[in-house]
C-alpha cells in the first residue's frame, strides 16, 4: 500500500498530535506505577498487538517473512527507545525530556548520510529552525540537564533509527503485519525483562489502567500504524521534521491536561517549529506515489 505525499504527511502530523498527548499518559503512568518502565510498556504494547490483531489475522500478506523479518527490527529498535524514554520520564523535567527526545530531527539524517542517503537543503534548514524551537518550547531558563538526560539521548538516537527502519521496511512489507508484529514482540520481551527485575503484580496494573489504555489505543494502535503507512511516501528525514512536532503537542496536552503554563517563549518555540515543519514538506508536496525500491536511483534525496 502506497500513498501520496500530501496524505503521508497528514498521517504523520496526527501522528505527532497522539504522541504528544501520549506524553501527559507517560507521565500519568510514572506518578501511579512509579519506577516501573518495562512493566508499563508491556501492558500498552500487548494492548496495541491485541487490538490490532483482528485487523491483521485474516490478511495473507501479513505473513510473509520480509514482514516478520521487517516488524522485529522495528521491534528490536523500539524496545530500546520506549525503555530509555519511559525510565527517564520518572527523573527529568518535561521540557529538557521533550528537548532531548525531539533532538531525533537532526539524527535521523546525520544517521542516513552513514549509508549514503544525501538530505536536500531544505530539509536541513527546516531540521535546524524546528530544533530552535524545540530550545525555545521546552527548555527551562536554566538550561540545565538531569543525569536522565543520558537516557533521553540514547532514546532520541534509537528513534532516528527506528524512523530508518520503518522507511525501509514499510515500502516492502504488509504494514499492518510489520505494525503488529513490531507490538507483539515490544510488549513480550518488555514483560520478559519487568518479570525480571519489577515488582509485577495486578495492583500495579490497575493502578496505571488508565494511562496504559490510553497510550495502547492512540499513541501505539493508531499512531505507529498510521506511521508505517506515512513512511510508504514520506522519506526517512522528512518524516521526522514533522514527528518532531509531537514536541509542541505534549506542551499543548500538559498545559489544557495538567495545568503546566505556555509562556510567550513558548509561543516562540511553537512558532518556529511550525516554520521548520512547512519549510521541510510544502516545497516537496508533489502528490506522487514513490518508485518501487527496485527501481528507485541510487543516493535518493531524502525530501
Amino acid at each position: 500500500m502506497r500513498i501520496s505525499v500530501p496524505v503521508a504527511d497528514g498521517f504523520l502530523l496526527m501522528c505527532a498530535v497522539m504522541w504528544g498527548a501520549g506524553f501527559v499518559a507517560q507521565r500519568i503512568a510514572t506518578q501511579q506505577m512509579g519506577d516501573t518502565p518495562f512493566t508499563y510498556n508491556a501492558a500498552r504494547f500487548l494492548l496495541g498487538a491485541i487490538l490490532l490483531f483482528p485487523f491483521v489475522v485474516r490478511r495473507t500478506t501479513a505473513r510473509t517473512k520480509v514482514t516478520l523479518i521487517g516488524g522485529l527490527a522495528a521491534a528490536s529498535v523500539m524496545l530500546i527507545a520506549v525503555s530509555l524514554q519511559q525510565k527517564a520520564m520518572a527523573t527529568v523535567t518535561a521540557g529538557t525530556a521533550g528537548f532531548i527526545t525531539g533532538t531525533y530531527v537532526i539524527w535521523t539524517p546525520l544517521l542516513g548520510l552513514c549509508w549514503g542517503q544525501r538530505v536536500t537543503a531544505r530539509v536541513w534548514i527546516g531540521a535546524a529552525i524546528a530544533l530552535l524551537g524545540l530550545w525555545f518550547l521546552t527548555v527551562q531558563d536554566d538550561g540545565e540537564f538531569s543525569s536522565g538526560d543520558f537516557y533521553l539521548l540514547g532514546c532520541a538516537i534509537a528513534w532516528a533509527m527506528h524512523v530508518h527502519v520503518i522507511g525501509w521496511v514499510a515500502t516492502r512489507g504488509d504494514a499492518l503485519g510489520i505494525a503488529f508484529v513490531q507490538f507483539a514482540a515490544t510488549g513480550i520481551l518488555s514483560g520478559v525483562i519487568a518479570l525480571g527485575i519489577e515488582p509485577v503484580s495486578i495492583d500495579l496494573l490497575r493502578m496505571g489502567s488508565g494511562a496504559i489504555a490510553f497510550s495502547a489505543v492512540f499513541s501505539i494502535g493508531i499512531a505507529f500504524t498510521l506511521q508505517i503507512l506515512a513512511q510508504t511516501s514520506a522519506p526517512p528525514a522528512h518524516a521526522a521534521v514533522i514527528l518532531s512536532l509531537e514536541s509542541l503537542f505534549a506542551e499543548i496536552s500538559g498545559s489544557l491536561w495538567l495545568k503546566e503554563s505556555f509562556d510567550p517563549k513558548k509561543w516562540v518555540g511553537a512558532i518556529l517549529m511550525l516554520l521548520g515543519a512547512l519549510v521541510a514538506t510544502f516545497t516537496g508536496l508533489r502528490g506522487k506515489t514513490p518508485l518501487p525500491p527496485s527501481i528507485r536511483p541510487p543516493q535518493q534525496e531524502l525530501g
